[in-house]
């Protein structure tokens, strides 16, 4: 290796995929986009086409290549992220169905079984199965679809079978088998190492580890090279290393150099997802985890999230567009807004579960809420509203970490959220705790460049990986002089959920 290697961050996500090309110290030199569509064929489905995939990665990295300006023949290895979504597909590898996504909650009921079997494998994802993990998916796929289900191969996820296109190899990464598929990478005495088995007889899916083709890989383990086919396409070299990333929030984790104890990563967007390093087991069933191995081998994560934050902003800016400017200058506009409007919002409340709560409050009939409005209040209280809503959603996360004795000293930030200043002011004054800007924004793409990297050979492992290749650029430093008005705000949060949580439950029984 040397200092001219280049490496491929593909990060294939809901909307679209972005490649992102890296040198070995971790400075972007190109990023392109493409979008793929999701259809919705009916209430609560969601899916998208395999092939669009495909379409999307070659339109990717054949764009960022070309806008990079740099030569093909420096790139070392490429490497993909993706959300848990699942296909069947044939012996052949070709897709005999739309892919059910993350976000489809077809197996709702097939989730309720599954928790309900209480297996001790699910002490490890806080005693519950969201539907929007892939065992609920593939139940619903086999009860509901057995001929199809007898017909298929193969069970994959996004990566696997993107792996599978680049390589002519099955893969599954260890990161997504270890956080969402319940397979554990150790016995513990109670739970044995591998599948989850009991867990899958118990809902007759016993058969699904010989439908799941390959072995377990590590993130940043080489799982195969670039075929001669795949080459041509991408117009990229044969044989160079294709390694194993995993979910995108997890990239990027790696992408921010948060791979020890005492520090948060915090991955904004449409919804936040906060990952948190312990190297002991952390039980708690209102967090997602502990997983292990599923970043560091041997070491543990911790998971939590908010499902709705930027795109409560979103909603409340479709809201008020006609008072706001369009385009990028809407979200300035927004901030100037709220800005402009003292802590507190003049007494606004607001509980951020637009699409439910995730962690610590697991409630999926949970709603969004805002009570205090006056003939006084504006569009700029209301946008504080939803800053303030969101970083006290944060902060009940960040509490219930310290209640379980992980310790957070710092949190480091990336996503489309922090583009808004003072969103990330409030939430390091809400949190009390300085929040940290890594050099490179698009942390998830370096993240999986680097996984790239190490399974190339360019560094020996992931820690390594990240001192030489992620730096912070800026921290925002916590404000105090508003702490006695956010200590009475969080507290009207938390007591908002309580008196409001029976009128929830009501609603969605009797709607």
């Amino acid at each position: 290796m040397n200092d001219g290697d280049l490496v491929l961050g593909i990060d294939a996500g809901t909307g679209g995929l972005r490649a992102g090309l890296f040198d070995l110290q971790g400075h972007p030199l190109g990023f392109y986009d493409q979008p793929y569509d999701t259809l919705y064929p009916r209430p609560g489905w969601a899916e998208q086409r395999p092939d669009d995939w495909w379409s999307a990665l070659v339109g990717a990295v054949t764009g960022c290549m070309q806008v990079s300006g740099q030569d093909s023949k420096r790139v070392i290895g490429l490497s993909v992220d993706a959300p848990c979504n699942i296909l069947l597909v044939d012996d052949e590898g070709t897709p005999l169905t739309n892919s059910l996504i993350w976000m489809d909650l077809r197996g709702a009921e097939a989730a309720r079984r599954l928790t309900e079997t209480h297996d001790p494998v699910l002490k490890y994802c806080g005693e519950d199965v969201p539907a929007e993990w892939p065992l609920p998916k593939a139940l619903w796929l086999k009860e509901n679809d057995p001929a199809l289900w007898d017909r298929s191969t193969h069970l994959v996820e996004q990566i696997a079978w993107l792996t599978w296109r680049l390589t002519g190899e099955w893969v599954i990464p260890l990161n997504t088998a270890a956080a969402k598929w319940h397979y554990r990478a150790r016995d513990d005495g109670n739970v044995p190492a591998g599948w989850p088995m009991g867990l899958l007889r118990a809902v007759n899916l016993a058969e699904l580890p010989d439908k799941v083709p390959g072995s377990p890989l590590a993130m940043g383990s080489r799982g195969g090279d670039l075929s001669a086919g795949a080459a041509a396409e991408l117009g990229l070299p044969v044989g160079i290393s294709v390694s194993m990333s995993g979910i995108d929030a997890h990239a990027g984790m790696v992408g921010m150099n948060v791979l020890a104890a005492g520090t948060l990563a915090l991955i904004t967007g449409t919804s936040t997802c906060q990952l948190a390093q312990s190297h002991h087991a952390v039980f708690d069933p209102g967090l997602w985890g502990p997983f292990e191995s599923a970043v560091i081998d041997a070491d543990w994560t911790l998971e939590a999230g908010q499902s709705s934050t930027g795109g409560t902003v979103r909603w409340m800016l479709d809201l008020l567009g006609g008072t706001l400017p369009t385009g990028e200058q809407r979200y300035e506009a927004a901030d100037a807004a709220a800005a402009a409007m003292p802590a507190g919002a003049e007494g606004l409340m607001l509980l951020d579960f637009w699409q439910g709560s995730r962690t610590p409050i697991k409630d999926p009939a949970a709603r969004g809420t805002i009570w205090g409005l006056t003939p006084a209040h504006g569009p700029g209280h209301l946008l504080r509203s939803v800053y303030e809503g969101t970083a006290y959603g944060n902060r009940h996360i960040l509490e219930r970490l310290k209640s379980l004795v992980v310790p957070v000293e710092r949190i480091v930030a990336c996503g489309g959220g922090t583009r808004s200043s003072l969103w990330l002011q409030i939430l390091a004054d809400v949190a009390g705790l300085p929040l940290h800007l890594p050099e490179v924004p698009e942390a998830t793409s370096l993240g999986t460049a680097m996984c790239a990297a190490v399974g190339a050979g360019a560094f020996p492992d992931l820690p390594t990986a990240g001192v030489a290749m992620v730096r912070l650029a800026s921290t925002i430093e916590p404000n105090t002089t508003a702490s006695s008005v956010y200590d009475a705000g969080y507290k009207r949060y938390l007591e908002t959920y309580e008196a409001l949580a029976p009128l929830f439950h009501a609603a969605q029984e009797h709607p």
